[in-house]
């Protein structure tokens, strides 16, 4: 007889993105919740972005659901579906997780950010009075921005291919996270944290997403792409003496939190599980 995987008693978390075969969270939480001894597991959706409202919204009452993680592209708009937003998504305009509440509504949050900084933290690296360059204003890249601003970085600039959306991002950096910003190129020269926020790195034969001249050593370089290995910017970064941080640390960092917010009480859902779950 094979080991039962699910029954009909079994929770499910879902996640949805486009494309959405290369995301990690579906081995990620589903081996977690077996670590932990929950009859429950993590279903991928792909749905494109027409298709979302209607498919969030036919999930409404759907009593065995955990929630929904969000992935590209949709997290702008899942936090306009969210009935509720936390203080944190309603600041970033963005949500990458949904959880059900009473009255068949959906509450949003946004993490990332958090997770992103959590990564840094537990390798010793240090936000404070650092000048920093996001690329990517979409959904993780506003997050992560945000929590730059929150951990004291000195300057928080912000470049999108969309340079109205570069643009509001860095405003709202300089309002509501209350450091200076400014927009400006792709390049590193002048900064000494660098983020990739886009899903250049993702596919091979994209175009270097930041251009690394005169980026000192020492620097930390963040990449938000989920890869086996390092990405080119982030072996280019190494080469010049950086630190630098995988997107699986972004999203391993953030899961105790996320798990927090879904309601999952009692388990181990810390870094150390993740990689006990996985091994």
């Amino acid at each position: 007889m094979l080991p039962r995987i699910v029954d009909g008693a079994s929770r499910v978390l879902g996640i949805v993105g486009d494309p959405i075969a290369q995301v990690r969270s579906p081995p990620l939480w589903s081996a977690l919740f077996r670590h932990n001894g929950m009859n429950a597991i993590c279903v991928p959706f792909h749905i494109f972005a027409p298709a979302l409202p209607a498919f969030v919204d036919g999930l409404r009452g759907v009593e065995n659901l955990i929630g929904l993680l969000v992935t590209i592209p949709h997290k702008t708009a899942a936090a306009r579906i969210a009935d509720e937003l936390t203080p944190r998504a309603r600041k970033i305009g963005t949500s990458n997780l949904l959880r059900p509440i009473p009255d068949r509504k959906w509450e949003g949050d946004n993490l990332d950010g958090l997770g992103f900084t959590r990564a840094l933290a537990a390798a010793g690296q240090r936000i404070a009075g650092r000048r920093a360059l996001v690329v990517g204003a979409g959904g993780v890249g506003s997050a992560i921005a945000f929590a730059l601003a929150e951990e004291g970085a000195a300057h928080v600039a912000i470049f999108d291919v969309d340079a109205d959306r570069a643009g509001d991002l860095s405003r709202r950096i300089e309002t509501d996270g209350g450091v200076g910003s400014s927009v400006v190129p792709p390049k590193a020269a002048g900064f000494d944290l660098v983020v990739n926020a886009t899903p250049l790195g993702m596919k091979p034969g994209d175009n270097m997403p930041i251009d690394l001249t005169g980026l000192a050593p020492g620097s930390l370089v963040g990449d938000v792409v989920i890869s086996e290995t390092p990405t080119p910017l982030l072996r280019a970064a190494q080469t010049l003496g950086c630190h630098v941080q995988p997107g699986a640390a972004t999203t391993d960092h953030q899961v105790a939190a996320m798990a927090e917010f879904l309601g999952l009480s009692g388990g181990d859902w810390s870094v150390a599980a993740i990689q006990a779950a996985l091994a």
